[in-house]
């Protein structure tokens, strides 16, 4: 089966082992043994064979626990895709100055896993403790300081909304580039807590892009795309056309599988492949898709097969919340 042209992520998640146990993890039912192997990546480099600019995205798990592997990707993209750009999503325990120097030498984008301040990030990213909390602000500073473009993704739940601008500005006190304020994807999201959401959106909008501020609110995820998917391989070298599927429970998730990368060859689900893109062509064709959109109608896909009531008020809710986010993003410069 001939992959499509037009991918527009490659989420890599090489392992599930990690130090921590955040209750929003994609990986609910972590084996902490998973990891993806040299073969599999050359089946995967294989299957990317003739593409030109993919967005790379190395993530676990914790994939410094297999710094081996990340700095082995990392050169191998940048000698086959040198026109890609690479991110890597780290908890930053584990970072060190000498890992720093690489990922400059190598221009590699760093996304730190942090929510805000000790209490917000320790409330979900279970395992934080204040120490663990104050080195990860520690090496964010460095990083940034070196000249690594860093951009945490703020996640917000629900029961943090009244925390936003505290977490903000924490974030930005970091001196990291820009700063993705997103709501927690399938959250119990109830009407006072959406409503809360975007109101505190709107003022970091206005706070953040005020000319004294350097850390800028990222409107990145609402901005019209070209037509595409994602690819995101798991540990085990199952490939999924979208991130979201991921945080569905396993039953669902092997229903979006489109294939399987082994040491020496790829099995493809090349009738459900084919259908995924025909629904994507019609969504790009209908209208000016973001990426939020995108990821949304493959979510609501699997809602259909889940079926759990609470959870698709939750996402009926969060889907309102990323309409207002992009309506106020519109009106950023």
């Amino acid at each position: 089966m001939r992959l499509s042209s037009s991918i527009k992520y490659c989420w890599i998640f090489i392992t599930d082992r990690c130090q921590l146990d955040c209750d929003y993890c994609f990986f609910k039912t972590k084996t902490q043994t998973r990891t993806l192997s040299h073969g599999q990546i050359r089946q995967l480099f294989g299957l990317l064979k003739g593409s030109r600019k993919i967005e790379f995205v190395i993530s676990g798990g914790e994939p410094l626990l297999r710094w081996d592997l990340v700095s082995f990707l990392i050169r191998d993209i940048g000698r086959r895709y040198p026109k890609s750009s690479v991110t890597l999503q780290s908890n930053m325990i584990l970072m060190t100055p000498e890992k720093i120097r690489f990922l400059k030498q190598h221009r590699v984008l760093l996304e730190p896993g942090i929510d805000g301040l000790g209490k917000t990030t320790a409330r979900h990213r279970k395992g934080t403790s204040l120490r663990m909390h104050r080195l990860v602000c520690a090496s964010t500073r460095t990083a940034a300081k070196a000249g690594i473009p860093v951009f945490p993704t703020m996640t917000v739940h629900p029961q943090d909304t009244s925390a936003m601008t505290a977490n903000f500005k924490f974030l930005a006190s970091l001196n990291v580039d820009r700063i993705d304020v997103h709501p927690a994807f399938l959250a119990p999201w109830m009407p006072e807590n959406a409503t809360d959401f975007i109101e505190h959106y709107r003022r970091l909008a206005a706070f953040s892009h005020s000319a004294a501020l350097k850390t800028k609110l990222c409107p990145c995820y609402s901005r019209p795309m070209a037509f595409g998917h994602d690819l995101v391989v798991m540990p085990d070298g199952h490939i999924l056309p979208n991130w979201t599927f991921l945080a569905f429970p396993k039953k669902i998730r092997d229903r979006f599988f489109i294939m399987k990368l082994n040491d020496d060859h790829i099995a493809c689900h090349a009738s459900r492949y084919r259908s995924l893109l025909g629904r994507y062509r019609d969504l790009f064709r209908a209208k000016k898709v973001t990426y939020r959109e995108f990821s949304n109608l493959n979510a609501a896909l699997a809602m259909r097969l889940w079926k759990n009531r609470r959870a698709t008020e939750g996402f009926r809710r969060y889907r309102e919340i990323c309409r207002a986010v992009k309506a106020i993003d519109t009106t950023l410069p």
